[in-house]
């Protein structure tokens, strides 16, 4: 591809607004002739769409220790951080905990409140959490949140939001949240 075909094909790419700074960059180290960058963007896939993702991944990735760019057969990187614990209130609603490689921790939840559910897997585009037990902290809290939310929805649609559903939960959670984050009393006998 030439200069200037590149140029178009990034000039033609449509970037949300977290992308618009990658692209920026990719188009300056283009159309300022610089090899070194280009090849740098170039090494991260063929199309200017998986170059862009890839990239942003690749510098996200750094946050959690990263530093390799191994592709996928496909030519994507992967985000995915592997699960350590999966904490399971039920079947459908549980914590994961993810450890990336300099033990930097991401949480993701499941949850299911009759119809209506949701979830994640823990990746790089997570936030950051440095300790395992503050990880658990902000699981039970999204939880919390989701329940709450799910809560106030339950006025007006009850097969999704199921109020009896709800309720158990709030109490599973509740007891989760003991086991996890309050002081444990130990007894010499």
């Amino acid at each position: 591809m030439t200069r200037e075909e590149k140029m178009q094909a990034i000039l033609k790419f449509n970037p949300c607004k977290a992308e618009r700074k990658v692209v920026l960059r990719y188009l300056l180290a283009v159309r300022h002739n610089d090899k070194e960058q280009t090849a740098y963007f170039e090494s991260f896939g063929k199309s200017v769409h998986q170059i862009i993702r890839n990239i942003r991944t690749y510098e996200r990735r750094l946050i959690f220790g990263y530093t390799n760019k191994s592709l996928d057969e496909h030519g994507w990187l992967n985000g995915m951080l592997p699960i350590v614990e999966k904490i399971e209130l039920d079947n459908f609603n549980c914590i994961h905990i993810g450890k990336s490689e300099n033990g930097t921790y991401a949480v993701a939840v499941d949850w299911c409140t009759g119809s209506a559910g949701g979830g994640s897997h823990p990746s790089v585009w997570d936030e950051p959490v440095k300790d395992y037990k503050e990880a658990i902290r902000q699981g039970i809290s999204q939880l919390e949140k989701q329940y709450e939310k799910a809560n106030r929805w339950s006025i007006s649609d009850k097969g999704n939001y199921n109020p009896k559903i709800i309720s158990k939960l709030k109490n599973k959670l509740l007891e989760l949240k003991r086991q996890y984050t309050q002081p444990q009393q130990l007894s010499l006998f």
